[in-house]
C-alpha cells in the first residue's frame, strides 16, 4: 500500500473504533493492517462501510467480521443448486444429448453421472417437465451436500489434505 492508502486504511479503522466507542491502539491498527494487506483499499473501505451500518456492539469489530463484509456472504446451497440445474438445462438446449456438459462442480458431476446419467436423461427429457426436474435436482443437490460435504473440496486441494492429516 502506498502512503495515501495507509491514510485511508487508518481512517477506516478509526471510524470502526469511533462507532464502537473505543480507542484503537497502534498495535491493533498494525494487526488489522497486516491481516488485511492482501485486500484492495477500496474493498476495505466498502467492508468498513457495511460494518458501520450494521455493527450493534460496543466493541471493535473482529477481523473475521470485517473480512466477511469485504468478501461478502458465500452463496447459499439453494442458490448454487439452482445455478447448476440451469447450467445443465442451458447446455441441453444448446448442444442436445450428444455432448457432455461441463461438470466442474463435484456435486453436479456426481448427480449427472449416477442419479441421472446425462446422455440418457437428456435423450428422454421433456421440456414441459423440466421445472419438476429442477426441483428434484435442487433437492438432491442439497441432500448430497449435507451428507457428503467433502465433495465441495476442489480436486487441487485434496493432495494438500493428505499431507495435513488425512483425506476427506
Amino acid at each position: 500500500m502506498n502512503q495515501s492508502d495507509k491514510i485511508r486504511f487508518t481512517a477506516a479503522m478509526k471510524a470502526l473504533a469511533v462507532n464502537a466507542s473505543v480507542e484503537i491502539t497502534k498495535d491493533t491498527l498494525r494487526l488489522y493492517f497486516e491481516s488485511l494487506k492482501d485486500f484492495d483499499i477500496s474493498e476495505i473501505e466498502a467492508g468498513t462501510h457495511k460494518l458501520l451500518l450494521e455493527w450493534e456492539y460496543n466493541r471493535m469489530p473482529t477481523l473475521s467480521a470485517l473480512v466477511k463484509k469485504i468478501q461478502g456472504e458465500p452463496p447459499k446451497i439453494e442458490d448454487r443448486a439452482l445455478v447448476e440445474a440451469n447450467k445443465i438445462l442451458d447446455h441441453l438446449r444448446l448442444h442436445g444429448a450428444g455432448v457432455w456438459p461441463d461438470l466442474s462442480d463435484p456435486i453436479t458431476r456426481q448427480l449427472m453421472t449416477t442419479r441421472w446419467h446425462y446422455q440418457t436423461w437428456a435423450a428422454q427429457c421433456v421440456e414441459s417437465e423440466n421445472h419438476w426436474w429442477v426441483k428434484e435436482f435442487c433437492e438432491a443437490y442439497r441432500s448430497t451436500n449435507a451428507v457428503n460435504p467433502a465433495l465441495e473440496i476442489p480436486c487441487q486441494v485434496r493432495p494438500m489434505l493428505k499431507m495435513v492429516g488425512g483425506e476427506r
